[in-house]
């Protein structure tokens, strides 16, 4: 049976894993969330980065820390997963769906455009099956109208579009690190920004709601998306391999087009 998925685990990974398992308690609750977080974010040339349950949790929280509630609508495109409309819907807001374009599935722009209302606040590109969307083109659309732009880049870690890695040019984006993505954790995500003050929002929310300067107090009702710090030592190893392991996903892509191109049917 050939596999349509599956992640690629190495000494490193076990090591890593082993060691937080062994020592990442008490004081060491979060060393390798840290180191996670900051190879990811370097990775990507972003600011800010902080781990998640999954990315349905990360795009929940950006657009939450973008405002967005009932009453206001959300641009999202007709071919994604359940959970990109579904974090709209967590917030009250409406799910609008878009058009996609016909070679890369991606939110179609045209689209996109004829579907913006008074109540529309925000834009979510899917970068779906890694391929990117039209951020540049995306990004002018949504300046040009006020918009929020979160990217769910999902299952996109390594992807580029003019010289820049997907994840990095909205307001917010998220990633998912499930186990058929190419970089994993079991089940996880990633919330990154270039934007401190709706970083700390989403990330505020994202730990129950704590003031920053007294954990012990709650200030306002907040989420549990938190990543483990063993889930964070497969992916600090993951990330760590992550050109290998993108390299690798290419090869094999290209495999399948060099022996399949010549098949009738098969497009």
């Amino acid at each position: 049976m050939i596999l349509t998925a599956g992640p690629s685990i190495t000494k490193k990974e076990i090591n890593y894993v082993t060691d937080a398992v062994t020592y990442g308690w008490n004081d060491n609750w979060n060393s390798y969330l840290n180191r996670f977080q900051d190879a990811f974010l370097k990775y990507l040339n972003v600011s800010h980065a902080t781990t998640t349950s999954s990315c349905t949790g990360a795009l929940h929280l950006g657009l939450l820390a973008c405002g967005i509630g009932k009453g206001d609508e959300v641009i999202v495109p007709e071919i994604t997963w359940v959970a990109t409309a579904s974090a709209v819907a967590y917030t009250g807001a409406t799910p609008v769906f878009c058009d996609i374009e016909e070679g890369s599935w991606c939110l179609n722009i045209q689209s996109a455009e004829n579907l913006i209302s008074s109540k529309t606040k925000a834009i979510i590109p899917v970068h779906l099956y890694g391929h990117p969307a039209n951020m540049p083109e995306i990004m002018l659309l949504a300046e040009k109208n006020g918009l929020f732009v979160i990217e769910d880049a999902a299952p996109s870690i390594g992807s580029e579009i003019a010289g820049q890695k997907t994840g990095s040019f909205g307001h917010i984006s998220g990633f998912s690190f499930q186990g058929a993505k190419i970089l994993v954790t079991g089940e996880g995500g990633m919330l990154v920004s270039n934007d401190e003050d709706i970083f700390n929002k989403a990330k505020f929310l994202g730990d129950h709601g704590r003031d920053p300067s007294n954990p012990l107090a709650a200030i306002e009702v907040g989420y549990k998306y938190k990543m483990s710090n063993i889930q964070a030592a497969l992916g600090l190893a993951q990330i760590e391999r992550v050109d290998e392991l993108v390299a690798r996903k290419r090869q094999i892509n290209t495999c399948y087009r060099d022996n399949l191109d010549s098949l009738n049917g098969v497009n």
